[in-house]
């Protein structure tokens, strides 16, 4: 999936944006990061045109003081649309998601209600005011295309209803005497200005698109390399065949554990455990079999761990160790010998061949770190020579550490 997205995302950015439009999905996602990213724009542009489209009224009132009536008349009913889109968008929090859904139509409405209100001005004026305000309209072409951020359709849209409204307005209020000559002029003037307006939204916009689909992909890529990381760490924890922890992360454990039972001076108990006769069965059945006896004591043992801090683990072949943290060598020794009774009932039935019972043999030790010559490599010495008199005295029993096999047998058994 995420290669057919890179794919997809590739291809899209090869085309170098000549096309301002995604798929349906990848649209809306660009929609969503466009109003996040361009919001606060689009709020800029607009307070300074509000800022720009008030001041200039008092100057009406030094320049034409006669007819600043009539303009600041024209300022208000086209500055209301503007007005009311500033105020959704800073003062009414809870419409900010509204607005930001729809924050290219409002900017469509407060540009269009900015120039409309500049042709009204400007056929309300007198000579030569009137003209400076038909310029005026390419620095709102400049503030509304550029510095907002609009993005080309919107523009253009904008831009049709802006010519619309500027022919009615010259078409019927200009003066006959000279009004072909104004009306050449000024669209002249206006759609080349449009024109390179909307040039610059095209390009604006084509490299904000080309720049969000090269961040999407350096963002699977990234996606990719983590869960690849997280893979292999994954992999170099845990043993291949049993899903259990490997070697290395049992010693991992057990020097972490160390260290916080020191701090504590708390016990580690520890057990090796041995499957009996492995190579005799290995042998008989196959490593098929083999390897599914392994898996299925694995699991056993694993299910048996059930304390936070506590590991169970492949030591290696056939053997298995298990670090129990706060716990004394009897307590292990409980445990040990829970897990021994549970595989002593596992029956494994490989193929066509007889249904076979499976054992094997625990050993079992207890330190205190910093004590005496406490160590992890002691701890697991100890319970690994244990787990061998287990062998010697007959397979299939629990030994601790220190204990001749007699006398824990006598303890048992009162």
């Amino acid at each position: 999936m995420k290669a057919a997205e890179l794919n997809t995302l590739q291809q899209l950015l090869n085309d170098r944006g000549r096309h301002l439009r995604f798929n349906d999905e990848l649209e809306r996602e660009f929609q969503m990061d466009y109003a996040h990213r361009y919001y606060l724009h689009m709020q800029i542009a607009e307070i300074a045109g509000m800022i720009m489209f008030l001041s200039c009224g008092f100057l009406d009132m030094i320049w034409m003081p006669e007819a600043a009536g009539r303009t600041w008349l024209m300022r208000l009913i086209a500055g209301t649309p503007m007005a009311v889109i500033l105020l959704l968008m800073f003062w009414w929090p809870s419409k900010q998601r509204l607005s930001k859904k729809y924050m290219q139509l409002f900017l469509c409405i407060y540009a269009t209600s900015a120039v409309a209100g500049l042709i009204a001005i400007s056929l309300n004026s007198l000579e030569p005011y009137n003209y400076y305000y038909y310029n005026a309209i390419t620095v709102a072409l400049v503030i509304i295309f550029v510095l907002s951020r609009i993005q080309f359709k919107w523009g253009v849209i904008s831009a049709i209803i802006m010519w619309i409204s500027l022919n009615i307005g010259l078409i019927g209020f200009t003066p006959e005497y000279n009004k072909l000559a104004i009306v050449i002029i000024t669209n002249y003037v206006f759609i080349g200005s449009v024109l390179s307006a909307l040039f610059g939204t095209f390009l604006i916009e084509r490299s904000l698109r080309q720049n969000y689909l090269q961040s999407r992909m350096l963002s699977l890529e990234n996606r990719d390399l983590e869960e690849s990381n997280l893979q292999l760490q994954y992999l170099s924890a845990v043993d291949g065949l049993t899903q259990i922890a490997n070697r290395r992360s049992l010693d991992r454990n057990l020097s972490l554990e160390w260290q916080r039972a020191r701090r504590k001076r708390e016990p580690i108990g520890f057990i090796m455990a041995d499957i009996d006769h492995f190579k005799m069965f290995n042998d008989t059945y196959g490593h098929q079999a083999g390897d599914e006896c392994l898996r299925v004591v694995a699991a056993s043992l694993k299910d048996g761990v059930r304390r936070p801090g506590d590991l169970v683990a492949r030591y290696g072949g056939e053997e298995f160790a298990l670090v129990l943290t706060d716990s004394s060598a009897e307590q292990a020794a409980i445990v040990a010998e829970q897990m021994r009774e549970k595989i002593m009932n596992i029956v494994i039935k490989y193929k066509k061949n007889d249904p076979v019972h499976v054992t094997a043999s625990f050993g079992v030790a207890s330190m205190v770190p910093g004590s005496g010559q406490a160590n992890p490599e002691a701890l697991i010495l100890a319970a690994d020579q244990a787990m061998y008199q287990a062998k010697r005295s007959g397979r299939n029993r629990v030994v601790i550490f220190g204990q001749s096999v007699d006398d824990q047998q006598g303890q048992r058994s009162q």
